[in-house]
């Protein structure tokens, strides 16, 4: 269903393959939950303005078991507020500022994977043996498309987001990522600013995470900049040294994890692991 309070029609048309279907609007969140009570996922849509109102009467609402949120620019205080209240209830924030997630052969939320040809040619239309979690949307698809082409793709994958506090973390994924079978190995793309992969790298030593993680922080082009740089992302820029790109890897590196030299160095590393894990 979709929620379309300023729209006066009652459905919208869509292509589900060849076939022409019917997708129900409603004014409102609650009546479309009311009208279909077995929707559990809520993509939301709405601007960095009203995002945080939506997202609140979503999880008063109840019922969902995952939100998406697309918006960037949600002031930190309220993204912290969001995610706290989510946790309390058991449910997931995907975001905000994501482009969401894709499960390998089964369905995507949001724009993870890009076009169809993408999808495609990423393999993500059907399941491979990699967890793939990053902060980027874009470098989300580059990554998808690595791990195509030198190992067999990506079994499922999320953007948590490149604001300052998602709703949900890089180890908050890895725990997952390690429960599932299907998941051989997980990549890990994180970013300058924050410290959300010093939780990484700590799970790692503590023997929490075992399965192989090669991580990459974005942002080691700082370190020649004589002053703090502001990247694209909101959460993008190191207020200490300890949350540059360059102090984040050496983490990474020494409590285990494989970290590639350069980004560039991806796809080699990549398929090293996978061949030795086969």
């Amino acid at each position: 269903a979709i929620v379309a309070p300023t729209s006066s029609n009652k459905f919208e048309k869509f292509f589900y393959g060849p076939d022409e279907i019917m997708i129900p609007l409603y004014k409102s969140t609650a009546d479309a939950k009311t009208a279909q009570p077995q929707a559990d996922v809520l993509l939301n849509f709405a601007s960095f303005r009203t995002a945080y109102d939506v997202t609140m009467e979503a999880l008063e609402i109840g019922g969902f078991s995952s939100i998406m949120i697309t918006a960037e620019g949600i002031p930190e205080r309220l993204a912290r507020d969001m995610a706290h209240k989510a946790k309390q209830l058991g449910k997931w924030i995907i975001g905000p500022a994501t482009v969401c997630g894709i499960s390998a052969g089964a369905f995507r939320i949001g724009n993870a994977g890009g076009t169809i040809e993408n999808i495609v040619k990423s393999k993500l239309h059907r399941p491979g043996s990699c967890g793939l979690v990053t902060r980027s949307g874009g470098l989300f698809n580059e990554l998808s498309n690595i791990i195509a082409r030198n190992a067999d793709g990506i079994v499922e994958g999320i953007a948590i987001g490149g604001d300052r506090f998602p709703g949900s973390d890089f180890l908050d994924h890895l725990i997952r990522f390690q429960k599932n079978p299907q998941v051989k190995y997980m990549v890990v793309l994180g970013q300058v600013g924050g410290e959300l992969e010093y939780k990484v790298a700590e799970a790692i030593k503590s023997g929490l995470i075992t399965k192989p993680v090669i991580a990459w922080c974005m942002g080691t082009i700082a370190q020649h900049f004589g002053g703090e740089v502001q990247f694209g992302h909101a959460g993008a820029k190191a207020s200490a040294d300890r949350e540059t790109a360059d102090a984040k890897n050496r983490a990474l590196r020494e409590a285990g994890a494989i970290v590639p030299d350069s980004f560039n160095d991806f796809p080699e590393v990549i398929g090293e692991v996978y061949e030795d894990l086969k």
